[in-house]
């Protein structure tokens, strides 16, 4: 398939396994140029073994301070981004509501809400600069139907859902 990607740059969080992993390797696979990104740079640069020739920098996608030293990092390295596919998250807390304590909340929903809307505000003026860029969130069908034992994590879904819509229209 050829999506027209060759000489786009994109960069994919969370992006040493998973949903995240498989992603690189189809947008290198369609000719983009891509930059990983996930917490930990050891296990960042084993997936980067594994997919070729991808750049890989670890960051903390709640930190903002880590999302600047990125964004100077992918710059350094490739330039601006065309491409953005936010899928670094987590489950988070597990439970009966009543059994889930503020921190569960907090630690889900910065990782899972924030986390996402941190990394949009930091690469947004690259995806805007070209005037094509591309913004890709992964979300869960937990967010139209959650789990009662994941609710922190299905609430935060909801709202990577709603900052979709609101974004898709500004």
């Amino acid at each position: 398939m050829d999506l027209g990607l060759t000489g786009k740059v994109a960069l994919v969080t969370g992006a040493d396994s998973g949903i995240g992993w498989e992603t690189a390797r189809l947008l290198l696979g369609e000719g983009a140029t891509v930059v990983i990104s996930d917490q930990n740079q050891s296990s960042l640069d084993d997936a980067a073994a594994r997919l070729g020739d991808v750049h890989a920098f670890a960051a903390d996608i709640t930190s903002v301070e880590s999302l600047a030293a990125l964004h100077a990092s992918v710059s350094d390295a490739v330039g601006a981004i065309d491409i953005l596919v936010q899928s670094a998250g987590i489950t988070g807390a597990q439970g009966l509501f009543h059994e889930i304590d503020d921190a569960g909340w907090v630690d889900t929903i910065e990782v899972d809400l924030l986390g996402p809307v941190r990394l949009v505000r930091e690469f947004l003026p690259d995806l805007r600069a070209g005037g094509w860029g591309r913004l890709v969130f992964v979300a869960s069908e937990d967010a139209v139907q959650p789990y009662d034992d994941e609710l922190p994590y299905c609430a935060a879904k909801a709202g990577i859902l709603a900052l979709s819509k609101g974004l898709s229209r500004s």
